[in-house]
């Protein structure tokens, strides 16, 4: 005699009233550590989330203080990117927060998942927003710890920036401390159980950067070890390489965001989303047009393919002739005719131009210089400039001329102060 499944008991809570003010109406989320409820706050007479934490942590008396003691201080908060939280407290068995309706709002997961990806200027306009919301918090000694494309809410009044119930206070981490937030956003030391520091929310919002801009998370895994080995097999690919439109110095600060080391990354939220203005503001995607198609070098060079002579890359030509010898003999007519403007031009006063005002850096960022073209000596000199830990890694190949022909983070990334810079170059001998 076969026995019908037991129908699952019904949530007690539609129908409670909380504190003697919240009265719950149904349920809008559930999560692994709370469920968030619909309901309606009778003395102000107005529509309220509450999100009402779950067993086992229910029952957890460190978990429950801290819980209510982080809410209290998100509280405090008011920032145009962080939805607002009113009230929290506890009836009988019940721990709850209680926060704004975000009526009109979806998450940005579900947009990723409906659209399959966005266009770079709107995912770095909606990270900037989380960058935003996340500097008061760091400024009042705490880290989110679960930001994700989930966590990040769009609507009407813009980006929203939820979920402060297990926001911590910066470096609190004890041995074997259990790691908790969402899987595929937690950054190398937070899936270590290891201290906390702002620069773990910045690898987060990285990660929801990639997500916005691929439409996949750069981790994979189902579980801690699996996302803990994608850590390990190191550098993931770059957005470029997985969705058209984005340009060098956008793949470069995503990169820098996702650095497994903390220092490595950026040393604030506003550094990073200074790089991401810079990033947007030189962002070009990709064009039918042969001669733009090969303008930026690859990271390697294909070896069947000879570079022509390094020549540093400005108004006269730069990578020109490369594109002449892949575009065929009308081009390279185009390019012979264009040399002797150039020659022409040489001859006569060069033109006024007006100065060009680059935005000035945060405290302790530097611009990544372009050394595409330099030889070693140059190289090295502009590096040892701006500041950065550099080093030039070289082959010998006769049939190259020397020089610099690649680096990494591209020219004009926005970067901290002593960060790695690596650059790549031919020697003849």
């Amino acid at each position: 005699m076969s026995m019908s499944p037991r129908a699952p008991a019904p949530d007690p809570l539609p129908g409670r009233l909380l504190a003697g003010r919240y009265r719950v109406e149904a349920l809008l989320a559930r999560g692994g550590m709370a469920r968030v409820y619909r309901a309606q706050d009778i003395t102000l007479d107005r529509p309220v989330a509450v999100k009402v934490l779950a067993e086992p942590y229910a029952r957890d008396a460190a978990f429950v203080a801290r819980f209510l003691a982080e809410a209290r201080t998100a509280a405090s908060f008011s920032h145009p990117n962080l939805a607002h939280v009113y009230d929290s407290g506890s009836d009988g068995d019940v721990h709850f927060i209680v926060m704004e309706l975000l009526e009109g709002y979806r998450s940005l997961r579900d947009v990723i998942r409906e659209r399959d990806r966005l266009p770079p200027a709107q995912a770095v306009d909606i990270v900037k927003d989380v960058l935003a919301g996340l500097a008061p918090l760091h400024a009042r000694g705490l880290v989110h710890c679960d930001v994700k494309a989930g966590n990040v809410m769009i609507g009407p009044g813009g980006t929203r920036l939820i979920d402060f119930g297990i926001a911590r206070p910066l470096r609190q981490a004890s041995a074997g401390s259990t790691s908790i937030g969402s899987l595929h956003a937690m950054s190398p030391e937070q899936l270590r159980g290891d201290e906390l520091t702002p620069a773990s929310d910045i690898f987060a919002t990285g990660v929801v950067l990639f997500e916005a801009l691929t439409g996949r998370v750069p981790f994979p895994g189902e579980t801690p070890s699996a996302v803990a080995a994608a850590h390990r097999r190191g550098p993931v690919s770059r957005p470029s390489e997985l969705a058209p439109g984005i340009g060098p110095q956008l793949d470069a600060a995503v990169m820098q965001a996702l650095q497994p080391e903390p220092a490595r990354r950026f040393v604030s939220v506003e550094a990073m989303a200074a790089a991401l203005d810079s990033a947007l503001a030189s962002n070009q995607p990709a064009h039918d047009d042969e001669t733009t198609q090969v303008a930026v070098a690859p990271t390697r060079p294909p070896a069947a393919v000879a570079r022509p002579a390094a020549a540093r890359r400005d108004g006269s030509g730069g990578w020109a002739l490369a594109a002449a010898l892949l575009a065929g003999p009308a081009l390279v007519v185009a390019i012979v005719l264009a040399g002797l403007a150039n020659a022409d031009r040489a001859s006569a006063p060069p033109p006024t131009t007006p100065a060009v005002t680059q935005t000035p850096l945060p405290a302790g960022m530097v611009r990544v210089p372009d050394t595409i073209g330099l030889s070693e000596a140059e190289a090295e000199a502009a590096a040892r400039a701006a500041g950065l830990n550099w080093r030039i890694e070289w082959i010998v190949d006769p049939a190259q001329p020397s020089g610099v022909y690649d680096q990494e983070p591209a020219p004009g990334t926005v970067v901290e102060a002593g960060s790695r810079f690596v650059m790549y170059a031919y020697r003849s001998e």
